[in-house]
């Protein structure tokens, strides 16, 4: 009978001591510790077991001291793992090392300051090793850890927080120190967006981090996750001795989420039907780390846990998507056309940089998809090739179906701030299919107007853009209809084609044009209306037996667009 399944749970101790179920990735404490890098920095996406990994080295490295197990309790804790038949070089750091261990997954909204939550961190902290330090400190070092132990308001003492805890537990103990931080990056995240702030959390923590583990003679290994890197130069100026694996290394790729035979064996254990495992698949399926197949643990463990209710999304409603929204909904507008593809199950081709920075993401709009694919929301599916400067071209979709529903809804959040609600958007839909080339204009010159005045995209656009504009708009017909771009369609390829999943239905040619400034507009529509008659946009419609097969025209010039219908 397969062990009860407790969510939320991430003490690896508490997991095995209650006897709930835990699938063995206790190979990630053999990696660690056969990893020849002094720091070690794990970006991985939110909910992949990064907590629960920590803790799992945390509690085979850690000596034990009066607030942690006995040597005992711990032992039996391992027995049966995979980690149990690894080498001697593994083995002899068990129960060795004192640890410093700190999640900042709460310092936000200036908790990083003197005043906020990383004092209190930082003061649980010193008082739990104080009791192994006392004995060898100095009249002023006792002085120092008592400040810091009552929340030390000064900023200087703080930064030097971590550099004096390992100094103290060397010396306490003989041996070097473990320092384990998780969620590094949630005050980066938070801080995002306010540049003020951002600064000042950076310089912060660039001196935390540097006086920690930079050149630290006390320090056996320091281990960080997170979900992006941080730029070197910023928050690890000078850390000479940080190795970055993220999701596109081979390395501790399999750590990280569950693999496609970890998921055969939990399904039989289980006992999921064909049904059911083609939920696991569709849903919770889809990522690639370090070209590994690798499923959402969350979504899996929920899945199973509630498996006699409908499917449902799990990982995208634990939270932790604001910021992902913020930068999609504030994208520009290729970005948006981006999306669009991505809704229709298609892939784009992005350069990926996993060292991308935050401070890149206001900067650059292509670091917007490396910070997709590193935080769980694109798959990066393939490596294509390198361009002039160097960066790799990866080809990128969306990973399964519960990712697929954080684009639709952030797509009709994009819609309702700037393009006047989902209502304007059925009635464009509505009035394409109707061949009302007068309310078609009617609608779409609105949503130009407003969504491009929203994305402040000014001059003349090119011909593409407004074409991928437009389809993204024609998303809410998907279920009816395939609307593509640019299809081969008679003798040449029609802008926009929409053609019905059902016999008898409307279907739509409609050819975009940007009005040239030797040209009148009424010109630019006889010509694109004559296209489509010349080169048969309509063909591939009449054999989809469209009913009828309409011929429309547009012609954009800036935030104005006119409209006709074919004879």
């Amino acid at each position: 009978m397969p062990l009860p399944i407790s969510l939320g749970t991430s003490d690896f101790l508490q997991i095995r001591s209650d006897g709930d179920f835990y699938l063995d990735k206790s190979s990630f404490v053999a990696e660690v510790l056969r990893d020849r890098s002094r720091v070690v920095l794990l970006p991985r996406p939110r909910r992949f077991g990064k907590t629960l990994n920590l803790s799992t080295l945390r509690h085979f490295v850690e000596r034990p001291v009066a607030s942690r197990p006995k040597d005992g309790d711990v032992r039996r804790a391992f027995t049966g793992l995979d980690v149990e038949n690894r080498g001697e070089d593994v083995w002899m750091h068990f129960q060795r090392h004192p640890v410093i261990s700190l999640t900042f997954k709460d310092v936000k909204g200036g908790g990083w300051s003197p005043n906020g939550k990383f004092a209190e961190l930082i003061a649980r902290e010193a008082e739990r090793l104080s009791p192994i330090v006392d004995r060898v400190l100095t009249s002023g070092d006792r002085r120092r850890l008592e400040t810091l132990v009552r929340g030390s308001r000064s900023r200087s003492l703080l930064e030097e927080a971590l550099n004096l805890l390992s100094q103290w537990l060397h010396q306490a103990t003989g041996e070097k120190v473990f320092i384990l931080i998780d969620e590094y990056d949630t005050p980066i995240h938070d801080a995002f967006g306010d540049e003020k702030q951002y600064e000042k959390v950076v310089a912060f923590f660039r001196n935390f981090f540097s006086a920690g583990l930079k050149d630290n003679s006390h320090l056996e290994k320091g281990v960080l996750t997170g979900i992006l890197r941080v730029a070197k130069e910023s928050m690890f100026s000078g850390l000479n001795n940080l190795q970055v694996y993220s999701l596109l290394r081979e390395a501790y790729a399999t750590c990280f989420g569950f693999t496609e035979p970890e998921v055969d064996r939990l399904c039989t254990d289980f006992e999921l039907s064909a049904a059911q495992r083609g939920d696991l698949r569709s849903w919770y399926n889809g990522y690639r780390f370090g070209g590994q197949v690798i499923y959402n643990p969350w979504s899996v463990l929920s899945y199973i846990k509630h498996r006699n209710e409908p499917v449902q999304e799990y990982w995208v409603n634990t939270g932790g998507d604001a910021l992902i929204g913020k930068l999609l909904i504030e994208s520009n507008l290729e970005t948006q056309n981006d999306v669009e593809a991505l809704l229709r199950g298609e892939t784009i081709e992005k350069p990926l940089d996993e060292h991308t920075v935050f401070r890149d993401l206001e900067q650059k709009s292509e670091a917007v998809f490396s910070f997709l694919v590193m935080s769980g929301y694109l798959r990066a599916d393939e490596r294509l090739r390198k361009d002039e400067s160097g960066r790799e071209h990866w080809k990128l979709s969306v990973p399964n179906k519960e990712v697929s529903t954080v684009y639709h809804r952030l797509f009709l959040e994009w819609l309702n701030a700037g393009v006047g609600g989902e209502s304007r958007q059925r009635a464009l839909c509505r009035a394409l299919l109707a061949g009302d080339a007068a309310a078609v204009e009617e609608h779409l010159g609105t949503i130009l107007e407003r969504t491009l005045s929203y994305h402040d995209t000014a001059g003349h656009a090119k011909e593409v853009v407004y074409q991928a504009f437009v389809a993204g708009l024609l998303v809410a017909l998907e279920s009816t209809h395939h609307v593509r771009s640019n299809r081969e369609s008679g003798l040449g390829r029609c802008d926009v084609l929409i053609t019905p999943r059902r016999r008898g239905e409307p279907g739509v040619a409609l050819e975009l044009k940007v009005r040239k400034p030797s040209e009148t507009t009424k010109r630019a529509l006889a010509a694109a209306l004559g296209q489509v008659r010349r080169k048969k946009y309509a063909a591939e419609l009449r054999a989809a037996g469209a009913k009828p097969a309409l011929e429309l025209a547009a012609v954009f010039d800036r935030k104005s667009v006119r409209v006709a219908r074919g004879a």
